[in-house]
């Protein structure tokens, strides 16, 4: 039995009565079940913040470990290099060989063994730099102005489904040059685990395998034929070295993270801005607040409402005892709320003077696409605010589990001031 586990409920580590506090389940240790719907809930991380920055938890059933809500602990947590072990699940992927089925699982490419995850980043980063993305910004905008394009005005239409879903999927096939025909390919993929929330069923492992193969070929073809696009760069970043492995497993990486959170802050970011409508109006007004207003959408929203690390040998955090191989997990739509850090948390100010916030994490595993998804909000935003300054919210739909808190999010799109 590891230090955490022996005694589950000692009053170091947060509240006793955390599971009571959130009505989650106890484990067979008598830790607070966290699931990831727990953690989507804005009510419940707001208790869990209230109840402490530090908790003994079990995450989703299946591991034990920290759960930090305050800003503080997450921030040195995220950054320390004792929490640069692997978690459990790339351990038992060292076992044995990777089959095109066994990549086909989501949560597989954020848990990859250490050195295959450096590898991975590295050959991103090197390639998706700030030049590129601004070099995007002309094709991100075309795809943003042909979506609404397409959108009548004067009557309801679904933002979450002609909007905040396609754009991050067209826009991460620009970034990687997938051309218009291979494009359904890529969206089986990323709709596929969308609408089964992550999970691997026939329908995922079907557009898995299908993906796979093109992008094998599409890979092949920018070998023999390199453009201006992502996939040629990753393909020739080593040299002969690059292997097609590795260059399927980081656009595949890139698919799933780069698509879900930036449809979460687009589908809330414009959610928010419209309830109360007054926020809306006042970027109408001031467009030239619209940097500080994505800065405090990606703070109030926080798209990913998790991030974890593992502790590579025992080691301490937030002065709790933590083993080797133990799981460090940062709850951050509470980090960002933590009222020692920012000034009545819970209201959406853009005029915030100092925004720190923690929605792309901190240190050697800070968010791959963080310029990309700033450059998405900016441009689907501020075409909003330029081409429908009337926009109104008619209803937003939340279901009981989604992956980007909205079921359906109807609006308006009126191109005349409400004013």
């Amino acid at each position: 039995m590891t230090a955490i586990d022996a005694n589950p409920v000692d009053a170091g580590a947060g509240s006793p009565d955390l599971a009571a506090t959130v009505g989650a389940e106890r484990c067979p240790m008598g830790l607070p079940v966290i699931t990831a719907r727990m953690l989507a809930a804005a009510d419940t991380v707001r208790r869990i913040r209230e109840a402490g920055p530090v908790h003994r938890v079990n995450m989703g059933g299946r591991e034990t470990g920290l759960l930090l809500a305050g800003y503080d602990a997450a921030a040195k947590a995220l950054a320390d290099p004792r929490l640069m072990g692997e978690p459990p699940q790339a351990l038992a992927a060292r076992a044995g060989r990777r089959t095109d089925e066994d990549l086909l699982d989501e949560e597989d490419l954020f848990f990859l063994p250490e050195e295959q995850h450096r590898r991975l980043r590295r050959m991103i980063t090197r390639q998706l730099t700030h030049r590129r993305v601004t070099a995007l910004a002309a094709r991100i905008q075309g795809e943003v102005d042909a979506l609404l394009d397409a959108v009548p005005t004067g009557v309801p239409v679904d933002a979450l489904s002609s909007l905040a879903r396609p754009l991050p999927v067209a826009v991460l096939c620009e970034l990687l040059g997938v051309p218009r025909d291979g494009r359904r390919y890529i969206r089986d993929y990323v709709y596929g685990w969308i609408a089964e929330l992550g999970a691997a069923t026939p329908v995922t492992r079907s557009a898995g395998l299908a993906l796979a193969e093109y992008l094998r070929a599409l890979i092949a073809e920018r070998r023999r034929t390199p453009g201006d696009d992502l996939i040629s760069a990753m393909a020739r970043s080593e040299g002969a070295s690059t292997s097609e492995a590795d260059v399927l497993s980081a656009v595949r990486l890139l698919l799933v993270a780069g698509n879900r959170p930036v449809t979460t802050l687009l589908a809330s970011g414009i959610a928010t801005l419209l309830r109360p409508r007054d926020r809306w109006q006042r970027l109408v007004e001031d467009p030239g607040r619209l940097d500080a207003t994505v800065e405090e959408l990606l703070r109030f929203v926080t798209p990913a409402a998790l991030s974890s690390r593992y502790a590579r040998t025992d080691t301490e955090v937030a002065g709790v005892p933590v083993p080797a191989g133990t799981g460090v997990h940062c709850a951050m739509r509470a980090v960002n709320r933590d009222p020692a850090r920012f000034p009545d948390p819970e209201v959406f100010d853009p005029r915030r003077p100092d925004n720190p916030h923690l929605a792309f994490g901190l240190g050697r595993k800070h968010c791959l696409g963080a310029a990309l998804a700033r450059a998405e909000a900016r441009l689907t935003i501020g075409t909003l605010v330029r081409r429908f300054p009337g926009l109104t919210l008619v209803e937003d739909v939340h279901p009981s589990v989604s992956t980007t808190g909205h079921r359906q999010l109807l609006v308006l799109l009126d191109p005349h001031s409400a004013a």
